[in-house]
């Protein structure tokens, strides 16, 4: 079938207008894969060519990148794209604190004087379970230790509750007493509306970054979660910060990917990126562990972290659009605005006259359906949404677990949050091929699963504690590497729909997990039961994603498909030719 596509080494001449910068000149997209370039050619390996009396530099981009985009510019956008990442932990993991279960018992009356139908004079007394009490008469003298109890009634239904305020001044738990006796599936519920928020953000939200750019998605975004999270801080009831929780997870969605997918674009070591992207989520966990010790209040709490997000709205304003993104929508005068601007900062000398173009680009791509509509694509999107499914069960079913380990609820999560941080470790985990990173750390998850049942049932909650510790950190790990290899596997004008289509799914995940954990009810150790499965299965599934270590960043979906088809017949055509030359020797052998 033909295409449009330009081969290397080839160029189509079209008439553009002039550059309204005379120190730059744009290389201009008319029509998918024909480039134009105001009178000149493109050199054949890039670099300079001449038209009349002027020179100009004609660069890819990933080419561009390497010259004019590397230096303490795009260090400096990494570090506060990261920290949107540091505070969209606030939102995931915010609900672990907001909602943790309070110990309780029933509220019973005070004691009190009582004389029985033989005029006999007793003390009423009260014993107390989760969610009924007993009443009792209590006839003797204490002095002489000669006391009689007398049933007076039994299994009285709790109306009201105590709950113990050791590490929580109020949670949603104790303010509107949702507890076991009342339905503690609520607080469950406010968990997956949160998750499904984050789905219907990444549907949604992803497609308005492609089409209208990662900047003004980050602003809407970081705008919504203010108001939205000051908000939920004075909700009068349940269903208000459920409705709320729904509204925080559609927005911190947009923030996290088109802020991940615009790092991706700019950061020539995407592994490394992707990984301390982690980190900073791991530093985020910690650092919402140390808001909540410090605002027991659930209300406090929650306008405490709303708040943060005013920070980044000034960010619309200092950063420059993702030039990758500028360059696909045929904006090229913004994109080399921005290598010149990067050049200043980096110290790097920028020519007059600039030439950056991508290989092949259609300006629209369609939405996430479009990703499985050829054979490739859709063996592609149906594994990567399978792991993201699994990882995502496996990642927030051990954070939502946390405060069900016996212990300090505090001292439990710094040291789960804090185990992420040396997720570090991944930059260089990831290098052994993304294939067998993803599908042994699945694996390692599995095996932690497994052996912490074992630890449980003698009572050693210092190896609980460690195991859980292990398990969070691969699967943490995990997480951000199934972020580096679906960036990796999807061209520039589906990145953050293909990101969006996983994170979608991941949230689906995440919103079971809560119920998952309910079934500690049944046994203690079975959500790590059901959690070592879920890994096992996904650890066999990662072997069947295609190597994207080293690979350029693909520029469109027909690229992608293209390029797997090309591959695919050479393997196709090397099989064939070894199967040719054995037979050859075979005949040769057979005449002699």
């Amino acid at each position: 079938m033909e295409t449009d596509k330009v081969l290397p080494g080839t160029y189509k001449t079209l008439p553009v207008d002039p550059s309204p910068d005379p120190d730059i000149h744009a290389v201009s997209k008319n029509e998918p894969g024909n480039y134009a370039d105001s009178g000149a050619n493109k050199s054949e390996n890039g670099g300079s060519t001449s038209s009349g009396d002027d020179s100009f530099e004609s660069l890819s981009y990933e080419e561009a990148m390497s010259k004019y985009g590397s230096g303490r510019y795009q260090v400096i956008i990494f570090i506060l794209l990261s920290l949107v990442t540091f505070s969209c932990v606030f939102n995931n993991n915010g609900y672990i604190f907001i909602g943790a279960t309070q110990e309780h018992r029933c509220k019973v009356p005070d004691s009190s004087n009582w004389t029985d139908f033989n005029n006999k004079t007793a003390i009423l007394v009260y014993t107390a379970d989760t969610c009924t009490y007993n009443k009792w008469a209590r006839y003797g003298d204490e002095v002489d230790g000669n006391i009689t109890e007398v049933m007076i009634e039994e299994d009285i239904k709790c109306y009201s509750w105590v709950y113990d305020k050791s590490f929580f001044d109020l949670t949603v738990m104790s303010e509107w007493d949702i507890n076991s006796c009342t339905g503690k599936w609520k607080i469950a519920l406010a968990s997956s509306m949160y998750m499904l928020g984050f789905l219907i953000g990444c549907i949604f939200l992803a497609d308005l970054s492609d089409r209208y750019g990662r900047s003004k998605l980050l602003l809407v975004s970081n705008i919504c979660m203010v108001v939205i999270g000051v908000i939920a801080s004075f909700s009068v009831n349940f269903w208000m910060l459920a409705i709320m929780r729904l509204l925080l997870g559609i927005f911190t969605a947009g923030a996290r990917n088109a802020g991940f997918v615009y790092v991706c674009e700019i950061i020539k070591e995407r592994s490394a990126a992707g990984m301390l992207h982690g980190v900073t989520y791991s530093i985020g966990g910690v650092a919402v562990t140390a808001i909540a010790h410090l605002f027991p209040h659930w209300r406090h709490f929650q306008l405490a972290c709303a708040l943060c997000y005013i920070l980044y709205i000034p960010y619309y304003w200092i950063m420059e659009e993702s030039p990758r993104w500028l360059l696909s929508q045929g904006r090229t005068e913004e994109a080399l605005a921005y290598f010149k601007k990067s050049a200043r900062i980096n110290k790097v000398e920028f020519p007059e006259n600039l030439h950056v173009y991508l290989e092949y680009q259609p300006k629209v791509e369609g939405n996430a359906l479009s990703l499985f509509k050829t054979p490739n694509l859709r063996h592609k999107s149906l594994v990567v949404c399978t792991l993201w499914f699994s990882v995502s069960i496996v990642f927030f079913g051990m954070t939502f677990n946390a405060g069900n380990l016996a212990g300090n609820i505090f001292t439990n999560n710094y040291l789960l949050q804090a185990s992420g941080i040396l997720e570090f470790f991944g930059i260089w985990y990831i290098r052994l091929g993304r294939r067998l990173a993803i599908s042994s750390a699945f694996l390692i998850a599995c095996l932690v699963s497994a052996v912490i049942p074992i630890f449980a049932t003698y009572g050693m909650q210092a190896g609980v504690i460690t195991m859980s510790m292990v398990g969070k950190l691969f699967i943490e790990t995990n997480f951000e590497m199934i972020y580096v290899v679906t960036a990796e596997l999807y061209p520039t004008t589906a990145r953050v729909t293909a990101l969006g289509l996983g994170s979608s799914i991941a949230r689906a995940g995440g919103a079971l997990s809560p119920y998952l954990i309910l079934s500690d009810d049944v046994w203690k150790s079975l959500p790590y039961v059901i959690f070592g499965v879920i890994a096992l299965a996904a650890g066999l599934v990662a072997t069947l994603l295609p190597e994207t270590m080293n690979k350029e960043l693909p520029d469109s979906l027909h690229q992608v498909e293209t390029e797997n088809l090309v591959n695919h017949v050479l393997c196709r055509v090397k099989q064939t030719t070894e199967k040719e030359d054995e037979e050859e020797k075979t005949m040769e052998t057979v005449a002699v």
